[in-house]
């Protein structure tokens, strides 16, 4: 089961994370939800978002980030 959970979390971090490189960036986020929701979120938003997720200081958000904030 945490198998499938995992899998579907990569699937939506994947969505998110636009060139590929594993690190989902403010500028990846904001354009993402202004996609998917039609909604428009400042950079600075986007930031404080990615921020709060981040562990490693690196002001970018990482599948390992991601999946620890799901299961926090």
């Amino acid at each position: 089961m945490a198998d499938i959970m995992e899998t579907a979390a990569r699937k939506v971090f994947e969505r998110y994370d636009v060139d590929g490189d594993g690190l989902v960036t403010a500028d990846e986020y904001r354009k993402v939800v202004a996609e998917l929701e039609g909604s428009e979120i400042t950079e600075s938003q986007a930031q404080e978002l990615i921020d709060s997720l981040d562990t490693n200081g690196d002001r970018q958000m990482s599948f390992e980030e991601f999946w620890a904030a799901m299961n926090g």
